[in-house]
Formats: C-alpha cells, sequence, structure tokens
C-alpha cells in the first residue's frame, strides 16, 4: 500500500514539474502496444518541439508484452533524452474475447526487430517497474495538468475503454482522442500471407479486431475523437525510395535507430503491405491539416461466436473470466472490430484522405533533426 501511495506521490510531482514549462506544446498521452510503427511513432512524438510527452501506457492486449514494452519505451526515450516520463501497463488481455497477435509478431515487438539497444545506450533499461495501471496513470496525468491532454492511441483500446469505465468524469478534461484503428470504407487487414491465411475476416483492422468490446465502448464515448483508420494510412506506403532518403539524412541515436528499423525490415517493404499506420496517427496529432474527412457515428460489431468458433487468432489461455467478471466469451472472428455507421450517438471524424508526400516529408524532418 505504501509503496503504490509513494508511486502516486512520484506520478504526480513528475506530472506538475512537467507541465509548467511546456504550456505552448500539446501535451499528450501516448498509448501504444509498441510494435514496429509505435517505435517510430514515440521518437516522432519525443523529438517534435510542438508536443510534450506526459505518460505513457503500454497497451500490453496488444503486440508487446507489458515487460517488454516498459523497457522498450524507456530506452526509446532515452535516445532523445534524459528526461522522466510516467508509465505504466494495461491489462494483459482483451476486455472480451480470445484475439491475438500472430506470436511471431509480439516475439518482434518484444525484441525491438532483434535492434541491439546498446549500440546508443551503455547501460540499457531492463526491467522498469511500474505500480499503477494504466487507466490510473491516465486518469492521474489528467487531473495533474494544467492543460487539456491529446491522448493518441495506437495500439488496442483496451486502456482507454478501462479508464472512461473508471473516470467517465475526465472526458471533460480531454481535448481530443486520436486513434490509429478500424476501416470505414476500406476493407480489413487481418488476413496476411504467411501469417493468416484463411482467416475469415475480410472487414477489421487489427487492433479493434483485438478488442472489438474496447472500441465499442470508445466510440460511443463523448470524447472529440478522429479516426486514423485505414482509409488513409493505406495512403502512406512505406517505399524504398523513402527508406533510402531518411538514411541520408539521420545522424542522432534516434535517427539512426529509426535507419537500423527500416533496414531489418526490408523484406516488409518489398512485400508492398508496410504503411505509415501509427506513425500517421501520431502526426496527425501535430498536424491535424494532414486528416480531412467527414464526421459519423461509428461502433464497432461484437458478436459470440457460433458453437465453433475461429480460433487461428486465439489464445485459449486466457483466463476464462474477463475483467468485467463476466464469463470470457468467444466472438465472431469473421466480423469483429468491424467499424460501421450508428444509427445515432456521439460522431467520430474519420480519416480518408491525406498529403502523402507532406505526411513522409513531415517525418523525415523531425526525425532527422538533432
Amino acid at each position: 500500500m505504501f509503496k503504490h501511495v509513494f508511486y502516486l506521490l512520484l506520478v504526480a510531482a513528475s506530472l506538475a514539474s512537467n507541465s509548467h514549462a511546456d504550456d505552448a506544446k500539446k501535451a499528450i498521452i501516448f498509448d501504444t502496444d509498441m510494435a514496429i510503427d509505435d517505435w517510430l511513432s514515440l521518437l516522432y512524438l519525443e523529438k517534435n518541439s510542438s508536443i510534450d510527452i506526459r505518460a505513457i501506457t503500454v497497451s500490453n492486449s496488444g503486440e508487446s508484452h507489458c515487460q517488454a514494452g516498459l523497457d522498450n519505451a524507456t530506452n526509446l526515450l532515452k535516445l532523445v533524452s534524459d528526461r522522466s516520463v510516467p508509465i505504466a501497463c494495461g491489462d494483459d488481455y482483451p476486455l472480451d474475447g480470445y484475439f491475438v497477435f500472430p506470436q511471431p509478431w509480439r516475439l518482434d515487438s518484444d525484441t525491438l526487430s532483434g535492434i541491439d539497444m546498446s549500440h546508443w545506450l551503455q547501460h540499457p533499461s531492463a526491467n522498469v517497474q511500474a505500480s499503477l495501471h494504466a487507466a490510473e496513470l491516465i486518469h492521474q496525468t489528467i487531473i495533474n495538468s494544467d492543460q487539456p491532454l491529446t491522448i493518441v492511441a495506437v495500439g488496442p483500446l483496451t486502456n482507454i475503454a478501462q479508464w472512461l469505465q473508471r473516470y467517465p468524469d475526465d472526458q471533460s478534461k480531454v481535448a481530443e482522442l486520436i486513434m490509429m484503428g478500424g476501416s470505414y470504407q476500406q476493407g480489413g487487414n487481418i488476413i496476411v500471407p504467411k501469417f493468416t491465411a484463411g482467416h475469415p475476416n475480410t472487414v477489421s483492422e487489427w487492433n479493434y479486431f483485438i478488442d472489438p468490446l474496447a472500441t465499442q465502448i470508445v466510440l460511443s464515448s463523448a470524447l472529440d475523437k478522429t479516426m486514423v483508420g485505414l482509409d488513409v494510412t493505406n495512403k502512406v506506403r512505406v517505399t524504398h525510395g523513402f527508406a533510402d532518403a531518411l538514411k541520408l539524412m539521420v545522424s542522432d541515436p534516434a535517427g539512426q535507430f529509426v535507419d537500423r528499423v527500416m533496414d531489418n525490415n526490408r523484406w516488409f517493404i518489398d512485400t508492398g503491405e508496410y504503411y505509415f499506420w501509427d506513425v500517421m496517427a501520431a502526426i496527425v496529432s501535430a498536424n491535424p491539416t494532414l486528416c480531412e474527412g467527414p464526421n459519423v457515428a461509428l461502433t464497432a460489431v461484437v458478436e459470440k461466436a457460433s458453437d465453433t468458433p475461429y480460433l487461428g487468432t486465439s489464445d485459449l489461455t486466457m483466463p476464462a473470466t474477463a475483467a468485467s467478471r463476466k464469463a470470457r466469451q468467444h466472438l465472431n472472428a469473421a466480423n469483429a472490430g468491424q467499424v460501421i455507421a450508428a444509427s445515432s450517438g456521439p460522431t467520430t471524424k474519420v480519416c480518408m484522405n491525406t498529403r502523402p508526400a507532406d505526411v513522409f516529408t513531415e517525418f523525415q524532418t523531425i526525425i532527422s533533426q538533432p
């Protein structure tokens, strides 16, 4: 108990010390599952002089596991500065259902694509500890902030949904929620050759598929929301030309790390399926003009599976009881997390168009600056 209270005091002190010096910056909570594009997003945000990251919450129902997410986020921040940013994990499992990312993807996320951080850091952090739950850190960051906060959520929305359930009154203190996830008119990205061939879902995006109930809760909230989904991210494909140009521009540790990520994932670029998913959301948080689209009332499909559920992307070792204390149920894999228009309710801005050249230039400019 004392340790928990002491950690709360440390968080409050850290938040207070960070807030006043950066009043001109946009204050952000970064909710992330710490996969390949999350690393680039985190470095972009931390290097951006218009952004002040107030807290990082790991959505470990997504690609990274909790400990790896804590360690990797801490070490990536060290590539840019030595300042301390409060960090926490959420639940290991989605609010309902048994869906998981493919294990090879989770291993790649946990290991930073095999990149050795000791190349830049003499003593990389390991076994970083966090005493607060992610939902609690979000709440503490909001109530201790001197300005309305922007939440940038680029993984499954488990942490955001749990925060909304626990602290609904916080919504009035949040300027906006920018989410990478979903697909409104584009179709899905669940089927990936060599990993998920034969999957029945052709309509959903991975983050929303993993925790469709959390997605439904968040989309129905009164927050000012922007969805940066496949409709727009599919227009910002990463190419060898982009990676080659970036290589010539970077010089500091953060830039060199991004270059190493690109080199280690040239095979991914070869597939033509590597897009600026999470990076697009991070960039929109700093430059909203790069998101064009309508405001639409949305919901996400959450449908119980038949008696013979598809198990190809399921983890049956998850607890049989969900966080709600209700029995965890199998969800219909064919449409879980599909974003559809709602008949009524709060609206979400849906990014449909952008200026791809400006997006890539923005990223290169920020990442390459010393």
